[in-house]
C-alpha cells in the first residue's frame, strides 16, 4: 500500500541557516540553481512534469472466446483466445494467451493462414490484425513463417513485418529481416536476406 506524506517534515529545536550557497556546478551542467539564504529564502519551484495519460479502460473482458469476423458474406478472420479485452471507443479488441497461445486464421480469396501468437490486436476501424510474440504461421501452401510481430491489412490483403523472419518449406529455410507478402507466403519480398540453408545437408549459408 502506498505511503502518503501529509505536508513537510520539520526539525524542532534547531535553527538551520545556510547563507550564500549556490550550486553553480549544477547550473553549468544545465540543472537548477538553488539558493538558501536564511528565513526569508524561498525554494524555487521545480518544473512540473506532465502526468502520464491514463490507460484506457476496457468496455468488456471476456474469457474463453471464439471470435469470427465476416463482411459482405466473406470470412475475414476467426480466432480463439483465453481472454479478450474490448475497447469499443477505439474499435480495438486485444486477444491474449493463457496456458495456450491465441489461435487465429486469416482468410483472403479462398486462401488461409493458420497462426498462433501470444497476443493479437484487432483494429476494426482499420480492418487490421496485429500478431505479437512467438508467432508461428502456416499457409495452405505448406510454408511456415516464424517471427515476433506480423500485421495483416484486410484492405490491402497484405502481410508485413519489420522484425526478423524465418521461412521454411520442404527442407529449405530462409532467414531475413522485414517482409511483405500475400497470405499464401509464396509471393513475398524480404527487406534484408540473411541467408538460406537446406535442412539435412552440409554447408553454410548462401
Amino acid at each position: 500500500m502506498p505511503c502518503l506524506a501529509r505536508g513537510p517534515v520539520l526539525w524542532k529545536g534547531r535553527r538551520w541557516t545556510l547563507l550564500g550557497l549556490a550550486l553553480a556546478g549544477l547550473a553549468a551542467a544545465g540543472g537548477a540553481v538553488l539558493w538558501w539564504g536564511g528565513p526569508a529564502a524561498l525554494p524555487l519551484p521545480l518544473p512540473r512534469r506532465a502526468a502520464p495519460a491514463p490507460a484506457a479502460r476496457p468496455d468488456m473482458i471476456l474469457l474463453g472466446v471464439r471470435v469470427i469476423e465476416d463482411r459482405a458474406g466473406e470470412r475475414l478472420w476467426e480466432a480463439a483466445a483465453e481472454r479478450a479485452t474490448v475497447f469499443e471507443a477505439e474499435g480495438r479488441t486485444l486477444l491474449t494467451r493463457g496456458a495456450e497461445p491465441v489461435r487465429i486464421t486469416l482468410h483472403s480469396e479462398g486462401r488461409r493462414l493458420d497462426s498462433v501468437a501470444d497476443r493479437v490486436t484487432v483494429r476494426m476501424d482499420r480492418r487490421e490484425v496485429v500478431l505479437e510474440g512467438a508467432i508461428v504461421a502456416r499457409s495452405d501452401q505448406g510454408i511456415t513463417l516464424r517471427t515476433e510481430r506480423l500485421t495483416w491489412s484486410g484492405e490491402r490483403r497484405h502481410l508485413e513485418t519489420d522484425a526478423p523472419v524465418t521461412l521454411e518449406r520442404a527442407g529449405l529455410t530462409i532467414d531475413g529481416e522485414g517482409m511483405e507478402a500475400d497470405l499464401t507466403l509464396e509471393r513475398l519480398r524480404l527487406k534484408v536476406h540473411r541467408g538460406s540453408r537446406v535442412t539435412g545437408e552440409k554447408g553454410g549459408r548462401s
